[in-house]
């Protein structure tokens, strides 16, 4: 298949409307990219922007509808650096460990963190003086909420136990990323963006993806990133164990991804 980033209008349409709304099978088995990868292999491009003249370089961004409400933007690690294993270590959880698949004592830390209310465990975004900041405050964990995860009983539990850990979790904070450099990642990674959204399937253990609709993003506008942070619309979202960082993400709501942009137009 050639290939070419290059797309003038008129071919991206025509192009999406022979993609949009059929099944294919997916081309790269066993990738954790493969729905993205295969709508790149079924565009004829080789990475994961194409060039529209008079519009600019768009970078490409799939989303599997089962994903659920919140889209995944960019990762981006806190500051200090080597945060997230002390981050574990400090405050984390016992990770579930199904027919011993990870090592005895692998730990785990999930929070999808918002700015407008504290999660379960006390964690909050708080953004202040040039910082986009982790808070704890151990006066806001619902002390008497059952614990999800189901390694401890309550999420008071799992509060009296980080307070007896060595190190004590107050000697990592600050835990910030600063805004200024925090916009920039926003505008290298956001400013045009392709945004597809598919469906997908397991047909005889072969993925099938269907993609339903294409709409282009352009001109990312710094001042919103800020105004969704504090109305509950964006999310830092860490996931990571012991043996492995997932990435720590800025995550946002699906209905709210127009909102960041100057252009919305749905081309497939």
């Amino acid at each position: 298949m050639q290939q070419d980033n290059e797309f003038s209008k008129q071919k991206l349409l025509a192009k999406l409307d022979e993609i949009v709304g059929v099944w294919h099978s997916g081309t790269r088995e066993g990738n954790d990219g493969n729905a993205g990868h295969t709508f790149e292999d079924l565009m004829g491009i080789t990475e994961n922007n194409l060039s529209i003249p008079d519009f600019g370089i768009f970078e490409i961004k799939t989303r599997r509808v089962e994903a659920g409400s919140l889209i995944t933007l960019f990762h981006k690690e806190p500051k200090p650096a080597a945060t997230i294993p002390k981050l574990i270590v400090a405050m984390g959880w016992p990770h579930k460990n199904p027919n011993n698949k990870y090592p005895a004592g692998e730990m785990s830390f999930r929070s999808t963190t918002a700015s407008d209310r504290y999660s379960v465990r006390g964690f909050r975004v708080v953004l202040s003086e040039g910082r986009i900041s982790l808070e704890f405050n151990k006066n806001k964990v619902a002390s008497d909420t059952i614990d999800q995860t189901g390694q401890y009983k309550t999420y008071g539990d799992w509060l009296s136990d980080i307070e007896q850990r060595n190190p004590h979790y107050q000697s990592l904070f600050p835990i910030f990323w600063d805004e200024s450099n925090f916009i920039a990642k926003c505008v290298e990674k956001l400013d045009n963006t392709l945004f597809v959204q598919c469906k997908s399937k397991n047909v005889g253990g072969r993925m099938m993806y269907m993609y339903t609709e294409a709409v282009l993003l352009k001109g990312f506008k710094p001042k919103r990133l800020i105004e969704l942070f504090t109305s509950g619309g964006l999310f830092i979202d860490f996931d990571a164990r012991t043996g492995h960082n997932h990435g720590t993400k800025l995550r946002v709501k699906l209905s709210k991804v127009a909102e960041l942009f100057e252009t919305h137009e749905i081309v497939g």
